[in-house]
């Protein structure tokens, strides 16, 4: 009987244990963040507000240069900045003329007139989402102190004890915001989680001519004129500099998960009529992000700015588990708030633009020549240099089987060597070719030494560098991957290697029969130094670093944390210790930071990911970058059209790039690079060869040059301007167009001289 009655309810016996394991867990989760959250207790007296929210005050001049003048409203704490070039003025708030404010609730009145709106929680009630306050009707306290070049305001908000201080100044030719955290102030259980500083500057709606520009991507473009065309329920489109919210392997590894939401660049940009303004987060941008708000969206205006993350905030996971029988149960995702503030200081630069260069291309410029007189882009590229052909070459592979892993060779050194002597033959003497999955076992994480004995080892490597030296033109990178680690390749400690999460938890993810961690900043930094040690024997070769481009995260591992901006300190270091080498350098991704040292930037993304805001995608990343470092996007014999991605790579001035191997791809069916379906020399030499040929007697003459211009001319049709009058017409079009009084063909383009008007 007993038994009987076990069998029946096994599965709900089951069920049950399955919960009790999961709610001592979250137990224990729960009491981990609370050691971890903030919990001291204040006693705080509100001071006595100062401000009259009834006195609209009025603008006087704070500061003034020969491009601008800032304007301040004491009784508001509200700018306003006078471009003197064509009298534009850009507003911090919405006033009547921008927006009738009495078309909406009093919450969103209060944000259209606001500067500053702070986010904070309330850590005697830490399961509560936060509270959100506006400076226009809940900061009562304000003081003003005039500076030489502008003015510091104290804003308080008295009733959560919470206060900080902003800069407006002029400052170089441009506008500054700084936020010193030193000025932020949190006198009660209320502390900041996010910040939105001046959310509506130049905020415009459908009848202005213009659009604004937002780090998706490659780059994108919301269109003003377009509001009638988008879906009834608009979202407000999100990117954070470098990394998403979620610290999740699984994001991490997923690019449409985790790129889709992450800013290359701490950039955005606004174009009203003839006068134009970028937007860039110039210090503590690691934790910021660009929210852009398209008309629709409760009001119907078009705006864009910063929001500041102040502190890390994580969720505690409940649970959400089923039986297998019909029985589940459900828990809710508690958010937690980091026991200390993000201590860095703020900075935002905003560069003012007039007439012809108040575009999209005027606003990468004058981010290009900011990068470069401050040092954080450094060109590569020598006038006279010739444009090189990139190549990803697969060199081996490990398939599972039942017993022992099968080691597949696909590229030896020697054929390699083979490879870059026929090339020499067809008249490619340059190249960027990038030596993936080269490690004894395969891309087996954290492997990253030595080279499989298949492949020729350490004879082999010598060989190449012999090769290298003797042949110059030619650069290899030995790609390693030092963010990643496999449990079942041992190697680094499940404990003090490994990144931890806000609830003192490893961050971990199951797949492909093992369990998947993230490094420790540091420990990529020790394995790093150790592969350049091993590598210093052959200065010849190139080191390339995987996913250290694109991916950034912080980590409360309690023997070595990390913030955000230190582990792009972290990562820098790395890459200064290449430089230290006189070693070429190549990083996958594109994110800022890379742009110091880079000597090769490879998977660059060539599009926007979009969104239902975004109307076109535009190359803002590479016209940022073009002349300068030499990039590649995905392997052309992986796209879907070899003729639209060759018209890709000429639009965002990017390197031909295949991936190559020696033997017949169909030995990579169930490994990690089985979507490689096409990759073997033999087959694709003569293609390969005639493209570059194409690109070296077409684009010789703009290889070093800067993308000065790009216009969307007519669907499907886009125009290209080089600082050296170069000018190309690209037409993805079926069928031909004329433009400018140039016949363009069908999928194809025209060179030709001067620039598109």
């Amino acid at each position: 009987m007993l038994k009987k009655v076990l069998k029946e309810r096994l599965g709900l016996i089951l069920f049950m244990l399955v919960v009790a394991v999961l709610v001592i867990w979250g137990a224990v989760s729960v009491a981990n963040a609370q050691k971890n959250a903030v919990r001291t207790e204040y006693e705080y007296v509100p001071v006595e507000g100062n401000v009259d929210f009834e006195d609209e005050g009025s603008y006087r001049r704070a500061a003034g240069n020969d491009k601008m003048e800032l304007y301040y409203n004491e009784a508001k704490g509200t700018v306003q900045l006078k471009d003197l070039e064509s009298g534009y003025v850009w507003k911090s708030v919405v006033d009547d003329e921008v927006y009738d404010t009495e078309k909406v609730n009093k919450q969103w009145a209060s944000y259209l007139k606001s500067v500053l709106t702070v986010s904070y929680n309330d850590l005697q009630q830490r399961d509560a989402p936060p509270t959100k306050v506006f400076s226009s009707s809940d900061c009562d306290y304000l003081e003003t102190e005039y500076l030489d070049n502008g003015v510091r305001v104290r804003y308080g908000f008295t009733q959560p004890g919470i206060f900080l201080s902003v800069e407006y100044l002029l400052e170089d030719g441009q506008f500054v915001v700084r936020i010193p955290a030193d000025r932020i102030e949190e006198q009660s259980q209320f502390v900041i989680t996010t910040l939105e500083i001046l959310p509506f500057l130049g905020s415009a709606g459908d009848e202005v001519d213009g659009y604004f520009v937002y780090p998706d991507g490659s780059g994108a473009v919301t269109d003003y004129a377009n509001a009638d065309h988008r879906p009834a329920s608009i979202k407000a489109g999100m990117w954070r500099t470098y990394s998403n919210k979620t610290l999740a392997v699984e994001e991490f590894m997923n690019e449409s998960l985790y790129e889709r939401y992450t800013a290359t660049l701490p950039v955005f940009g606004i174009k009203n009529g003839s006068s134009a303004l970028l937007a860039a987060f110039t210090q503590g941008a690691e934790n910021s992000g660009v929210v852009g708000y398209p008309s629709g969206y409760v009001v119907n205006l078009n705006h864009i700015g910063f929001e500041i993350y102040t502190r890390n905030v994580f969720n505690v996971n409940m649970f959400n588990v089923s039986s297998g029988v019909g029985e589940t149960a459900n828990g809710k995702e508690i958010q937690r708030v980091d026991k200390a503030l993000n201590a860095e200081d703020r900075e935002i630069r905003y560069f003012l633009l007039n007439g012809e260069d108040a575009d999209y291309s005027g606003m990468a410029d004058v981010y290009r020549e900011y990068l470069l007189a401050t040092g954080q882009l450094k060109g590569v590229i020598d006038e006279g240099d010739a444009m090189p052909l990139s190549l990803e070459v697969i060199m081996g592979i490990t398939k599972p089987q039942m017993i022992l892993d099968e080691y597949v060779k696909m590229t030896s050194i020697s054929e390699l060597m083979a490879i870059m002597e026929d090339l020499k033959e067809r008249g490619i003497n340059d190249t960027e070719i990038l030596l993936r999955s080269w490690q004894k076992d395969g891309e087996n994480y954290p492997d990253y030494w030595p080279i499989a004995s298949q492949l020729g080892g350490r004879k082999g490597l010598e060989e190449l560098d012999e090769y290298l030296q003797k042949n110059s033109g030619g650069r290899v990178y030995l790609e390693n991957n030092f963010i990643f680690a496999m449990q079942k390749n041992g190697g680094f400690s499940t404990t003090g290697d490994v990144v931890y999460d806000g609830l003192n938890l490893p961050v971990s993810a199951s797949g492909y029969d093992t369990n998947w961690y993230l490094l420790n900043p540091q420990a990529a930094f020790e394995r790093s130094e150790d592969f350049l040690d091993k590598l210093s024997s052959w200065s010849s070769l190139g080191a390339a670093y995987q996913y250290m481009g694109r991916i950034i995260y912080p980590d409360y591992n309690k023997s070595a944390p990390f913030t955000r901006n230190q582990t792009v300190e972290k990562w820098k270091e790395i890459f200064v210790q290449v430089k230290e080498q006189k070693r070429p350098l190549a990083c996958e991704g594109m994110n800022q930071y890379v742009y110091e040292s880079a000597d090769y930037l490879y998977h660059v993304r060539d599009s926007a990911f979009g969104l239902s805001i975004t109307d076109a995608s535009i190359p803002f990343v590479q016209m940022v970058l073009s002349g300068l470092i030499p990039y590649s996007t995905d392997p052309g014999n992986l796209s879907y059209d070899m003729d639209i991605q060759k018209l890709k790579w000429i639009e965002y001035g990017a390197l031909p790039n295949f991936i190559i191997t020696n033997e017949d791809a169909i030995n990579l069916r169930e490994s990690d690079f089985d979507y490689v379906f096409t990759s073997t020399y033999d087959v694709w030499k003569d293609r390969i060869t005639e493209i570059y040929q194409e690109f070296i007697s077409n684009f010789q003459q703009i290889y070093g040059r800067q993308m000065i211009r790009h216009e969307r001319l007519e669907d499907g049709v886009v125009g290209i301007t080089y600082d050296n009058g170069v000018q190309v017409l690209i037409n993805y079009n079926d069928a031909d167009r004329e433009i400018k009084g140039a016949a363009v063909p069908a999928k194809g383009y025209v060179i030709t001289e001067g620039e598109v008007r």
